[in-house]
């Protein structure tokens, strides 16, 4: 019995299951520019205002604790934003149905969203709705 919670230990350590305390989106904060994709499509124009890009690592920092991995391994969001400075890849944010998702901590995290936050960080986004949602 011992052996198998040890074996089950080293299973949710070596593939998720792990929290990340601090997305550390504070990185966003060197955007210059960020690119709105669908299923990995860019989708209208790079956003560049620097008071737009503000809004959304705002959003960002707002919900940067409560992320993990889960065990089942991290949900992919359909909607996404990429963030750069100039051509330096910064971080992501993305939003499905009900989680948004980032890249940190060594692996894909998610984490829960409320529907009111969801529908605020698409309006920031500028899209319909429908681009965030799987059908």
């Amino acid at each position: 019995m011992r052996f198998l919670s040890v074996l089950l230990g080293l299973a949710l350590t070596s593939c998720g299951g792990g929290t990340c305390g601090d997305m550390h989106f504070e990185r966003l904060r060197e955007a210059n520019r960020a690119i709105v994709t669908v299923e990995s499509h860019p989708v209208g124009a790079e956003i560049r205002s620097q008071d737009a890009l503000r809004r959304l690592v705002d959003f960002a920092q707002d919900h940067s604790s409560g992320w993990g991995y889960p065990w089942y391994d991290a949900p992919v969001a359909r909607l996404r934003v990429d963030f750069f400075a100039d051509t330096l890849f910064l971080g992501d944010l993305g939003v499905g149905n009900n989680f948004l998702s980032a890249q940190g901590c060594g692996y894909f995290q998610s984490r829960r969203v409320s529907g009111a936050d969801r529908k605020h960080l698409i309006s920031l986004i500028g899209v319909p709705e429908s681009y965030a949602s799987w059908k």
